[in-house]
């Protein structure tokens, strides 16, 4: 319906799960890779998300300062994305003052691989799907 494709690494499939939800807050759509590591499913790796606004209420509403980031407009939609800001929170010390690097070494060093490395190779790959009229 959106009309929108990503070209996701090989990895992605073993360590994240989709899904797509029509009732948000503030956008239309979106598609939410969660980070997966051994069964259990964290938070969002990369969201994209779908707004019913023009690129000028875009930029009237301030999301040009806010962490979501724009990928492309068309047809009074706003196709944009958004990373997460801080690690899973079940990744902290039980005192909750640091995250536990001993318990949860690989799963961060992965994580912060996908966010940091991945996902801007990934939104690189972004393409509205052209629509034919028949």
């Amino acid at each position: 319906m959106y009309g929108f494709a990503l070209k996701l690494p090989v990895s992605w499939r073993r360590y994240t799960t989709v899904e797509r939800s029509r009732r948000l807050e503030d956008a239309e759509y979106g598609v939410f890779f969660r980070f997966k590591y051994k069964g259990k499913v964290y938070d969002d790796v990369l969201s994209v998300l779908v707004y019913k606004m023009t690129l000028q209420q875009w930029h009237d509403e301030g999301y040009d300062e806010s962490p979501i980031q724009l990928l492309a407009a068309r047809g009074g939609r706003i196709f944009a994305y958004t990373v997460p800001g801080e690690l899973p929170e079940e990744f902290l010390s039980k005192a909750g003052d640091d995250y536990d690097y001993k318990k949860f070494g690989r799963e961060i060093a992965l994580l912060k691989r996908m966010v940091n490395d991945e996902v801007p190779q990934i939104v690189k790959t972004f393409k509205l799907k052209s629509f034919s009229t028949r």
